[in-house]
């Protein structure tokens, strides 16, 4: 079944972060806490979020069951080789993500700490991001130095009975019901 467009706007996967960005945008433009907010203020983040619940519990299935059934019906098409391929592009792309992430904590640590800095922190952050900044880089490169496999089947024919020799002058016996096939007159339309 088709969600509708309420319900993939509510509930798919896709705007799901975006609803996300916008609660925690208005949560924190309000105060960021229960204590700070008026009584009128903690009704209306009470209602929302129970009316937001409610719409997206009553959502989620349709739109759920859609998606993975688009994804599992676009996934059929594809060739193993380009399935593993994207995979790998997705893996590499999540570990420059969490190296580049590292590597800013570490370095944004090392400038706001005061002297002398903790060296674990640093060599934390460090090795973390250039460890998977090098397991980017392998996972990467490798397939252009593997050998790879020969996918061509050989195929080994064997012929195991003789091949019949005819002659130009033998005429070919056909069965009965073939004979009575073709001395039907043609009907046309």
């Amino acid at each position: 079944m088709r969600p509708t467009p309420l319900q993939w706007l509510v509930a798919s996967r896709y705007t799901f972060p975006i609803w996300l960005g916008l609660g925690l945008w208005l949560w924190f433009s309000q105060g960021g806490s229960w204590e700070n907010f008026t009584k009128d203020q903690q009704i209306a983040f009470v209602i929302l979020g129970v009316v937001f619940a409610f719409v997206y519990i009553n959502s989620f299935p349709t739109t759920y069951f859609f998606e993975r059934e688009q994804a599992l019906y676009k996934k059929s098409a594809i060739s193993p080789e380009e399935r593993w391929r994207r995979q790998t592009v997705y893996q590499t792309f999540f570990l420059v993500l969490i190296a580049a992430a590292l590597l800013y904590a570490g370095f944004h640590y090392w400038k706001s700490t005061p002297e002398p800095q903790p060296a674990s922190y640093k060599a934390a952050a460090g090795v973390g991001g250039v460890s998977l900044l090098a397991g980017a880089a392998y996972v990467t490169i490798k397939p252009y130095f593997v050998k790879k496999q020969d996918t061509a089947y050989k195929f080994y024919v064997s012929c195991p009975l003789p091949i019949p020799t005819r002659t130009p002058s033998a005429t070919l016996e056909l069965p009965d019901y073939c004979r009575r096939v073709l001395t039907k007159p043609q009907v046309t339309l």
